[in-house]
């Protein structure tokens, strides 16, 4: 091992270990809860319970690499420990995440009244959040959100600009930002095929790793998205009139 592995691996194990318990917290809620699709019938406060440590299980293991390059970049400036700042990093990015559940169940919530009113079929539904997910996937703007999460330039350009105070914080709420607006269509598909689906969460969790720590994201994505059509196209044809 040399020397920057053994630099970086403290911070690895960390946030491994974060992600260990709260996949542990997340199988203990799916158990209890099942698949049901969106907000499971739960008041706002017990659903973000359920989606902070859902969201620190899936995305903590593929920010890691990014998280270390941030705490690597600031350790010359000597003014906190090098896991405390990678402490500071991964709670900003949390808490763009937790906002997102917030407005999750906010989104969710007319659409399952319209559903339970029988306005509307839950095919109709399932097939447009496919065919939007997959289109998004097949975007330039999800592509362009990905290069700019997996750039070192952007975390690094925070680095050097702005007051120190709260900069880790700041610098993992960016990342949590372009985080968020490459994964989002991913989340909708979950919601719709439930947020305690233990395999959807485990199968995204594996692509979302590939997509941000490797070089075949967009490759990945691309593939994601023509499934996700084929998907809406298999729900529509199972429509009756």
């Amino acid at each position: 091992m040399n020397a920057a592995a053994r630099e970086a691996l403290p911070g690895w194990v960390a946030l491994l270990v974060v992600a260990a318990l709260a996949w542990r917290r997340t199988l203990a809620d799916a158990a209890v809860m099942g698949h049901v699709p969106g907000t499971m019938g739960m008041p706002l406060v017990p659903f973000l319970v359920m989606w902070v440590p859902m969201m620190a299980a899936m995305m903590l293991p593929a920010i890691t690499p990014a998280g270390m390059l941030w705490a690597r970049s600031i350790a010359r400036a000597r003014n906190g420990g090098r896991l405390a700042r990678l402490a500071g990093f991964a709670a900003g990015y949390l808490a763009v995440w937790s906002a997102a559940g917030v407005f999750a169940f906010v989104l969710m919530r007319p659409i399952e009244r319209v559903l339970d009113a029988g306005l509307v079929s839950g095919r109709a539904i399932a097939a447009a959040v496919f065919a939007l997910a997959g289109l998004y996937q097949l975007s330039p703007l999800r592509e362009a959100c990905l290069a700019n999460c997996t750039s070192p330039t952007v975390l690094l350009g925070v680095a050097t600009s702005g007051p120190a105070r709260l900069r880790d914080l700041r610098a993992g709420a960016l990342h949590g930002a372009w985080c968020l607006a490459c994964c989002w269509a991913l989340m909708a598909v979950l919601a719709l095929v439930g947020l305690m689906n233990v395999a959807a969460m485990a199968a995204l969790a594996v692509f979302i790793f590939v997509e941000k720590t490797t070089r075949y994201g967009i490759a990945a994505g691309r593939l994601a998205g023509v499934l996700m059509l084929a998907a809406a196209g298999a729900v529509l044809a199972g429509v009756t009139p």
